[in-house]
């Protein structure tokens, strides 16, 4: 039996690295409108805690997708049984563990990863990381396979790094944040006009004294983003499970399309050769058997995008958590033909829309 928790606040609980993190307004109503998607993949024993439990039905279409759960919020923690219970939140970090303790009064803690899990959890969940133990081994995948992401800890040693060079691109650069919520953390450089201005010059110096880096990476002509969709088992081993073909605004979801997996490789094989991703695949799995053991078992996913030319960039991040890819997955396998996936603000509210 699980207890499912939707906390989309994550990826800046991360960044926050601080167990008291108070998440913006913005991310706090997300988590208030959304927090009854766990019922899309829980099994119906399961729990899921929501803000408000006659919040949970939302009127969109997603009804008849849905199971018949037993809804839970956070004063129902302290009654709740942990005998056999498992905990699953949308992703772990101190602010989620730190909030499900304190509000089950202690109950919860041993359901939980200790404070030496969280923080290999948040060190793999940097961009440095996937960088190091990821991307620079799946360059080796097909010629077609590009990518590079430098972390720097000083302003000085990163203006020595930019090339001033014309790209014939908008951009030369992008920098990122370690640890961001998509695109927050995101800044693009133009060296051949405005270049580092004071603005973006205290962003980077923020960045490094808050979390000791920023990662700096070649701007690329995008023609598609796209992921991979895992799963870690307890024993270590990792299981693919399928493609995510998203899209995305200034770095910000936007929707995912929910069709088979044929039909999500026949969209990416117009722009490169489908079995690279099968090399990809397997050499992701064959880097990740292991590694994360004793650490996290659960979803995650690995963002990816198609560049002009052919190219393949295959690890622009890696989301040790659940994704909007699984959530897709998950509402493709009971559906019989091909939707979209909508994110979408109106009014103040959230909501996950499926459209023709």
């Amino acid at each position: 039996m699980k207890l499912h928790i939707f906390n989309p606040g994550h990826d800046i609980a991360l960044a926050a690295n601080d167990e008291k993190m108070t998440a913006p307004h913005a991310v706090r109503q997300m988590q208030m409108d959304l927090g009854f998607i766990p019922a899309l993949w829980a099994d119906n024993s399961d729990y899921i805690l929501v803000d408000d439990t006659n919040n949970t039905i939302p009127n969109n279409g997603y009804k008849r997708y849905l199971h018949n759960h037993k809804y839970i919020n956070w004063n129902d923690l302290q009654n709740i049984n942990k005998e056999k219970l498992e905990v699953s939140p949308w992703g772990w970090d101190k602010t989620i563990r730190y909030k499900l303790s304190v509000a089950s009064e202690g109950m919860l803690d041993s359901c939980m990863p200790d404070t030496i899990q969280l923080d290999k959890i948040r060190e793999i969940s940097g961009r440095n990381w996937a960088s190091q133990n990821l991307l620079s081994k799946l360059l080796d995948c097909d010629s077609t396979c590009i990518g590079k992401s430098t972390a720097l800890d000083d302003y000085e040693k990163l203006m020595d790094v930019l090339d001033k060079s014309d790209n014939g691109l908008a951009y030369q650069y992008v920098l990122k944040a370690p640890w961001s919520s998509s695109g927050r953390g995101l800044r693009y450089v133009d060296l051949q006009n405005e270049g580092i201005n004071e603005h973006l010059q205290g962003w980077i110096k923020n960045v490094i004294r808050k979390q000791g880096q920023v990662m700096i990476e070649p701007y690329y002509n995008k023609i598609r983003d796209f992921g991979m969709e895992f799963t870690a088992h307890k024993n270590g081993e990792i299981e693919y499970l399928g493609l995510s073909v998203f899209s995305t605004s200034n770095g910000a979801y936007m929707g995912n399309i929910l069709a088979p997996e044929d039909e999500k490789e026949e969209l990416l094989s117009r722009y490169i050769n489908p079995e690279i991703l099968v090399e990809i695949r397997k050499t992701i799995a064959l880097i990740m058997n292991g590694k994360l053991k004793g650490i996290y078992s659960g979803p995650f996913g690995i963002d990816m995008m198609i560049v002009n030319g052919g190219k393949i960039h295959p690890c622009v991040e890696l989301n040790l958590r659940r994704t909007m890819g699984h959530v897709a997955l998950d509402l493709t396998r009971k559906m019989t033909e091909k939707n979209v996936m909508r994110m979408e603000f109106n009014a103040g509210h959230y909501s996950l829309k499926i459209k023709k």
